[in-house]
């Protein structure tokens, strides 16, 4: 390929990519991309996708340059916050005549019977006896609940 002579070899990772000299990723840039700065995340996804012989789709490539520009506003996201409810609040559930209490022990925490789950879809599986969404069985799902 045209590129490596003229480039040499292709960085193996995100490191070797960053010692390249600017010359050289200005001219990987132009090599991939129409214009703009150089930016290596979307850089290096490119290289490696040549170096697979995969091809980028270009909504994909649109969401790489969001993310590049300001990859704060999005790192968040990735690990939301599942329910929106207070420490120390507990959920009430009659099923089969029987009362089912569950406590909120800190963000995405909660406690049933003495033991410690991460999801209320754990618990409703546990009291239902089979797979159960947790939002549905509380009733946190009800169209009247949102507001």
């Amino acid at each position: 390929m045209a590129l490596r002579k003229y480039c040499g070899e292709l960085p193996k990772n995100m490191a070797d990519l960053r010692a390249l000299p600017k010359e050289k990723i200005t001219h990987l840039w132009g090599h991939y991309f129409t214009g703009g700065k150089p930016q290596m995340k979307p850089l290096w996804y490119k290289i490696q996708c040549e170096q697979m012989r995969y091809k980028i789709e270009s909504r994909h490539l649109s969401r790489l340059f969001k993310y590049a520009k300001g990859p704060e506003l999005y790192s968040g996201r990735s690990h939301k916050v599942k329910y929106h409810l207070k420490p120390g609040t507990e959920l009430v559930k009659k099923f089969r005549g029987a009362e089912h209490v569950v406590r909120v022990v800190a963000k995405d925490r909660f406690a049933y019977n003495g033991k410690p789950y991460s999801t209320l879809s754990a618990i409703a599986t546990e009291i239902c006896g089979h797979k159960m969404s947790g939002n549905h069985f509380f009733g946190f799902d009800n169209i009247r609940s949102k507001g």
